[in-house]
C-alpha cells in the first residue's frame, strides 16, 4: 500500500508539473502571438539606412518591426504605403499630398526629444507650415551642371542659362514649366513661391526671350545631352550631378548665387497607425547623431541634423557639391506642389504660351 501511495503521489506530482508546463507554454505562446500581432511597419527608400543602423532602430522599440523598401526610380502607388505603414520616409512632394489628404498624423514633439537637433532653417516649410507633420532628415538642391573645359571658373549664376546668348544652342533646361518659372523668379530676385502675376509675367517673358538659345526647349534631357557633349550647361539636382560626375570627370556642378530650390527626404507617421507612440520613439531614434551622419554619407546628401553635421568629416562638410555656401543656402527655398486653382491655371497657361512662342 505504501508503494502504491508513493506511486500515486509521484503521479500527482507529474500531473501537477505537466499541467504547469502546459500552462506556461500556452501563456508564452499567447504572449508571443500577441507580440506578433502588434507589429510595427516602416517604409523607406532602398539603401537609405544602413543595415546596422536598421538593427539599432528596430531595437529601440519593444515590438517587432517590419521594414519595407521601395526604389526611388519606381512608379509606385504611394497611397498604399501611407495607408499601411506606421512610419514613412519619402521625398517631400510625396508626403505633401498625403498631408493635404489628412493621411499623415500630427506630431507630438514632446515625445521627440531629439527634435532639437534639427537645423532651425528647416523647422518651417512651404509644404508643412510649422513642421506639424514631418521631420526633415536629408536634403539637396537644384543647380547647374557644366563642362569644365568650357569655363575658367564655375558658372555660378542662372544668367548663362536663362538670360544670355553667350552659350546659344549649348544650353539644356528641363521640361517642367512650373520649376522653370520658379527658377526664373529666383534669378530676378523674387521668391519661388510667389503667386504675384506681375512677377510671374516677368519670368514668362524671360523664358520666351531665352527659348531660341536653348537646345530642344521643352523636350530635353539635359543630363543625357551634357554627357553626350551636346551642351555645356544643364540643370540638375546635386543628387543627379554626383552620379553624372562619376561618369565624366570633365563635368562639374555648382549652386547658383541667386539661389534655387531644395528638396528634402522627410519622416512622418501615418494617420492610420495604431502605434503612434512607438512611431514617435522611432523618429527620435533616427535623429541620433551617428545614425544621421551615416544616412547622409550613405546617400551622399546633406543632413538637416546639426548634431550629425558636427561629426561629419571636414572633407564631407566642405564638399560644395553637397553643402552650398552658407550665404547661398539662405537664398534656397522649398516649394509646395499644391497651389490654389487660379495659380495652377496661370502657370499652365504661361507654359503653353512659352512653348508656342
Amino acid at each position: 500500500m505504501i508503494k502504491i501511495k508513493r506511486f500515486e503521489g509521484s503521479l500527482g506530482l507529474i500531473k501537477f508539473f505537466s499541467g504547469l508546463i502546459l500552462f506556461s507554454f500556452l501563456f508564452w505562446s499567447e504572449k508571443s502571438n500577441a507580440q506578433e500581432e502588434v507589429s510595427f511597419s516602416v517604409v523607406m527608400p532602398e539603401e537609405y539606412v544602413e543595415k546596422r543602423d536598421l538593427s539599432k532602430l528596430d531595437r529601440s522599440l519593444n515590438i517587432p518591426v517590419k521594414t519595407s523598401f521601395y526604389s526611388k526610380n519606381d512608379d509606385l502607388d504611394f497611397a498604399d504605403y501611407v495607408n499601411n505603414a506606421d512610419i514613412i520616409i519619402a521625398r517631400n512632394y510625396l508626403i505633401e499630398e498625403a498631408i493635404y489628404e489628412d493621411k499623415i498624423a500630427a506630431l507630438d514633439n514632446s515625445l521627440i526629444s531629439n527634435i532639437g537637433y534639427i537645423n532651425p532653417q528647416f523647422l518651417n516649410s512651404s509644404y508643412d507650415n510649422g513642421r506639424k507633420y514631418s521631420v526633415p532628415l536629408t536634403w539637396g538642391g537644384i543647380g547647374i551642371l557644366y563642362r569644365k573645359d568650357k569655363f575658367d571658373s564655375p558658372p555660378a549664376t542662372w544668367r548663362w542659362l536663362l538670360d544670355s546668348d553667350k552659350y546659344s544652342g549649348r544650353v539644356a533646361l528641363i521640361d517642367d514649366g512650373r520649376t522653370l518659372i520658379q527658377l526664373a523668379l529666383k534669378y530676378i530676385g523674387i521668391s519661388a513661391n510667389s503667386n504675384d502675376p506681375s512677377w510671374i509675367n516677368q519670368a514668362e517673358g524671360l523664358l520666351k526671350r531665352q527659348k531660341e538659345h536653348i537646345k530642344n526647349f521643352g523636350n530635353s534631357d539635359g543630363i543625357a545631352l551634357i554627357l553626350a557633349n551636346e551642351v555645356d550647361l544643364a540643370i540638375a539636382t546635386n543628387e543627379e550631378a554626383l552620379e553624372v560626375m562619376e561618369k565624366d570627370d570633365n563635368i562639374g556642378f555648382v549652386y547658383p548665387r541667386e539661389g534655387s530650390l531644395i528638396w528634402q527626404d522627410i519622416i512622418c507617421i501615418s494617420a492610420n497607425s495604431n502605434n503612434k507612440e512607438s512611431a514617435h520613439y522611432y523618429i527620435n531614434a533616427i535623429l541620433d547623431a551617428e545614425i544621421g551622419k551615416n544616412i547622409a554619407v550613405n546617400n551622399q546628401l546633406a543632413t538637416a541634423n546639426l548634431m550629425a553635421f558636427e561629426i561629419l568629416k571636414d572633407s564631407y562638410k566642405n564638399d560644395p557639391r553637397i553643402f552650398p555656401d552658407s550665404q547661398i543656402i539662405e537664398r534656397y527655398e522649398d516649394t509646395s506642389i499644391i497651389m490654389d486653382f487660379d495659380y495652377e491655371m496661370m502657370i499652365d497657361e504661361m507654359w503653353e504660351n512659352i512653348l508656342d512662342s
